[in-house]
This record gives structure tokens, sequence and C-alpha cells, in this order.
């Protein structure tokens, strides 16, 4: 309709008026036919090319736009789910204490919720009502009432600071904090990130032990997943060095190495344990047969036990006529997805046997260097010349196409974990399981985030955990999908993405691990280019050690060795396929 229309009263009103106006006379019949048949003619055209790229590109963006959307939503319910469970994990006080933590990290609390909370924090509703009076107050600018509350509660707070203060130092800050008027309304500019949370997921993965890692490291990861899917961008701080500095080097190698390890064992681990998982869900083994935590070796032959039980029992079905199409499918179905996930367990360790060999290698390397290179303590200063540190500012953050590869690996991975709303499993797998699935899952994050933000690095680490995260105070079960990602997307562009603290971490490298003396230039750079504070610099260059830095020594078990799928498996995944085809043919 928008083509006839352009074509036909547009097209003839717009030329006959331009052309009266340019020759003083009527257009001929034949010009106007002309002019009419040119725009329906292109209009067609256009309206065919739009047709053949909604069918093909046009699909694919939109079935992108959904699967970020989609991710977005979840992880979002997640994250709350994983704030539940952290309380979860305190009994009593402790329990009380960290609900009033969660509820005093809203940046939108009201009065009420003030008391609530700190009559939670303190265990003393008096106190809590006064909390709830200075921040009504000083909300609507009543600065003397605020001051004769002061007055009148300082000594009374700060006693109850003091005593919570042996329990709780974070709990005493907070009351301190709102009580002096430094309130939560900075926290729309990113909150403080659990200290060294990657680093003891990645030692979770290295050391094939889930239960290395606690809720709040879960919770940091999905936020981190979470805050770069909806645009966030890290700024980082990263140095290299040019110059006769041999162990500096070895040590790169051997980093390196290290995190190709972590991956290929983050790869192999959780699809087994996802594995075990999948078959106590799925009835074919026993919480006792396959339990959380179990030492992987020990859990890869019980898989297999598992697998072989499984296989057997589909040959059967697949060979009784009188089973009904519906169960035949369903087993069918668990054999297809346990064998797939074998599969990939299977390929993981294959690497991480490869990935081990190159990291003792590494290892080897570093100690012949560190047994010649003395006890050499190096001064390098910033500037010109052909050595030197030479600090390198870029930004960790995901592109569109790494978005959607991102979203599409943990759609891939909530599908195999049954994660869905229709069957409430979303929250029901974190609540009901021991919080294995949501261990499983921060793995699953960071094998998804690794080939693009290559998140095994330590100086990606460093850089991680010296920045803000997204305040996500404002989350709630109630929002919608698009409301989620709203909410992530303003969160990130509001965001602090200040390079202190990142220098700050960055000096801290150079001095403790690289024998590096900071320089009076080298702090006032750091100072002045990225307000690093200035006191914090000079008691890290004031730091001297007696004895010559060592790396420490890892120990690294060889790998499990995982046996390929066994034969009889293919054969019984071959059978049941066929059975399942031919009853259905016949239904």
């Amino acid at each position: 309709m928008q083509i006839f229309w352009t074509a036909g009263p547009v097209t003839t009103l717009g030329l006959i008026g331009g052309y009266y106006i340019g020759y003083g006379t009527m257009p001929s019949l034949s010009l106007l036919v002309y002019f009419v048949s040119f725009t329906v003619f292109s209009g067609i055209l256009g309206l065919i090319a739009k047709v053949v790229y909604d069918g093909t590109q046009g699909h694919l963006e939109e079935q992108s736009e959904r699967d970020i959307l989609d991710i977005t939503e979840k992880l979002g319910d997640l994250i709350l789910v994983a704030r539940d469970k952290v309380v979860q994990g305190y009994e009593g006080d402790a329990r009380r204490r960290a609900a009033a933590m969660q509820l005093l990290r809203r940046v939108d609390l009201t009065p009420y919720g003030v008391t609530i909370a700190f009559s939670d924090l303190t265990g003393d509703r008096h106190i809590g009502e006064i909390m709830g009076q200075i921040f009504a107050y000083r909300r609507i600018g009543l600065q003397t009432k605020v001051r004769e509350l002061y007055v009148s509660y300082r000594k009374q707070i700060d006693e109850i600071a003091s005593d919570l203060h042996k329990g709780s130092p974070e709990a005493a800050k907070e009351i301190k904090q709102w009580f002096t008027g430094n309130t939560s309304g900075r926290l729309k500019y990113g909150v403080q990130r659990e200290k060294f949370f990657l680093q003891r997921i990645m030692s979770a993965i290295e050391n094939d032990n889930p239960y290395l890692m606690t809720f709040r490291d879960v919770e940091e990861m999905m936020i981190l997943a979470f805050e770069l899917i909806n645009g966030r961008e890290l700024p980082t701080l990263t140095f290299s060095y040019s110059g006769r500095w041999k162990y500096a080097d070895a040590i790169d190698q051997l980093e390196e190495k290290r995190s190709l390890y972590r991956v290929s064992q983050a790869r192999g681990g959780n699809r087994m344990r996802a594995l075990a998982a999948y078959l106590v869900e799925a009835g074919f083994a026993t919480v006792d047969e396959l339990p959380e935590g179990m030492p992987i070796n020990d859990l890869i032959h019980k898989v297999t036990r598992s697998m072989d039980r499984l296989s057997v029992q589909a040959i059967h079905a697949a060979k009784d006529v009188h089973l009904p199409l519906r169960e035949v499918k369903k087993i069918a179905t668990i054999l297809e997805n346990s064998y797939e996930l074998y599969r990939l367990a299977h390929e993981g360790y294959d690497e991480s046997g490869k990935r081990h060999k190159e990291l003792v290698e590494a290892q080897k390397r570093w100690a012949n260097v560190i047994s010649t290179s003395g006890n050499s303590t190096w001064r390098l200063k910033l500037g010109k010349g052909r050595r030197g540190i030479r600090i390198r500012e870029s930004v960790i953050a995901l592109n569109e196409e790494q978005k959607l590869q991102v979203c599409r690996h943990l759609s891939w991975y909530f599908k195999k974990e049954d994660i869905n709303y229709q069957s409430h499993s979303l929250f029901s797998s974190f609540n009901n399981k021991g919080g294995m699935s949501a261990r499983r899952l921060a793995v699953e994050i960071a094998v998804a985030l690794e080939p693009h933000i290559q998140l095994s690095k330590p100086e990606i680490q460093r850089n991680i955990n010296a920045t803000k995260a997204i305040y996500l105070g404002g989350l709630s079960p109630d929002l919608s999908a698009i409301q989620k990602q709203e909410l992530g997307r303003r969160m990130a562009k509001e965001a602090d993405n200040g390079l202190g603290l990142a220098a700050i971490r960055l000096a801290e490298t150079l001095v403790d691990q690289y024998k590096v003396e900071l320089t009076n230039d080298t702090i006032d750079f750091l100072n002045l280019n990225y307000n690093a504070g200035r006191k914090s610099l000079e008691r890290i260059a004031s730091r001297h050690e007696e004895e010559r830095y060592t790396f420490t020594e890892w120990t690294h078990d060889i790998p499990p060795a995982v046996s390929q799928p066994r034969s009889l498996w293919k054969k019984a995944v071959q059978e049941i396929q066929k059975t399942v085809s031919r009853k259905s043919e016949r239904a």
C-alpha cells in the first residue's frame, strides 16, 4: 500500500507541481506514466530485497537479539538466586547481618528500609529507628536535626560499631558510613568486587575442586558476564619491558602455559561433573553413587560404569517391541545427551594432557632462569629510551559478535542443564542441589569468556579486580527481560572507570613479582596520570625483601586419563535412534 500510495497520488502531484513550476506547463501523459512506472518498479524491487533480507540476515539478527536478551534475563535472575545462597550459607546473627547488608546496598532505600536493615544489623530496634530518622532528615536537607541526632548518639554508635567489628568488620564500616552521611548513593557508580574472586575460581578449575570457590565468587562471576554482555568496558593497565629481562619473559611464558592448562582443565572437569549431575537427575545413578565433590578420578570411574548400565538399558529398550514410544524417546534423549557430555569431557582432558606437558617445560625453564639470575634488583624508569617500562592502556570488553558467541555458549549450557522458566528449574537447580550447579555455572562462564578476554591471564584478573562492578541493587525478579537489559546498560554507562586502583595493582605487581624498584618519577607518573594514591605508591615502593624473590612452585598432578567413548555406547545410541525413527514412522 505504501508503494502504490507513493507511486500514485504522491508521484503524480509532485511531478505536476514541479514540472509546472520549472517549465510553466503541464507534463505530458507519457512522462507521467514513466515516473509512475519507475516508482512502482523501484518500490517492488525494494520490497523483494527487504523480504529476502528479513528471511535471511534479518532473521539471524533478530535471533541474535533474542539470544542476548534471554541470557541477560536468566543471568539477572540467577544473580538474585546466588545472593540468596550467600545469605543461606550463614546461621543466626550472621545470617541476619548478611541480609541487612544486602538491603543496604540499594540506592532507592526508604527510611523504613534503613530502620529494618540497621535493626537487624545491630540487633537493636531503637538504633534502627535512629538511623532511619537520620536518613530521612538528611534526605530532605534538615541538617540541624541530623547534627542533633549525631551529637546525641555518636558515643553509642561508636560502641556498637566497635562490638560489630569483632564479628563483621564490613558491618561496622557500614554503620559508621551511614551514620556520618556517606550513604549508598554512590553505589550507582559501582561497587567493590569480592577480592581475588577470579583467582579462587581459576584455582578451583586448576585443582578440579569446585568447592574452592564461594557463592560470593559465583555471584561475582555472573555479574561480570552480565555487565560485559550489556556493554561494560573495563579499563586496564598493562606493561611491557624492552631490555635484558629474561626472568620476566620466563614468567610470562609460564603464566601463558598455566592459563592454557586451566582452560582445558575447566572444559574437561566441568563437563564430567555436569554429566554426573545429569545422570543423577535422570535417575540412572543415585546421589550416593555420584556425590557432589567426589575426587575427579573416582568420579570418572563411576560415571563410566553408569554409562555402561545406561547403554545396556538402551539396547534392551530398542529391542523391546512392547515399550511405548514415549519411553523409548526418553531413554534415547538421556543417552544422547550423556554421550555428548562424555565426548566433550574426553576432548577437554585430552587437550589438558598436552597442556600439562607444556606447563612442566615452562616450569623447568623458569627454574633455570632464577637459578642463574642472582640477587639483582632492577631499577626501571619510565620515559624515552630503548629500555624501560611501557604502560599500555586498553579496555576489556566484548564486541557484538563476541557477545553473541558468549550468549550462544551459555544458551547451549542452560539447555543442557535444563534451566528454563516452564519447569522453574532456573531456581530449583541452585536451591536444591547443594550449590554444585551454581559452581559449575561459574566455571562455564569462565570458559565462555576465555577466548574473548583471556580471563585466565594474571594481568586480566588483576585489572578486573581493580575495577568496580556495576550496581545491581535495582535488580528484581519482577523486572521483564527488556527492563533487566536496560538496567544493565544504564549501570554499565554510569559505572566509575577510574584507573587509580588499577595503577596501584600494577605497581604492586612490578614490586612484588618483578622486583622493580619504584622511582620517584614512576610514582609521580602513576599519581598524576591515573590518580593513584601517592601514599599507597610510596608504601609499595618502600618494601624491601631480604630474600631473592622466588616464584611459587606449583605442583600439578597429571590430569586424569579419560578414555574415548566406548563402542558399546555408540552402538546403543545408533540402535535406539533407529528404533525411535521406526516407531515414529509407524505412529
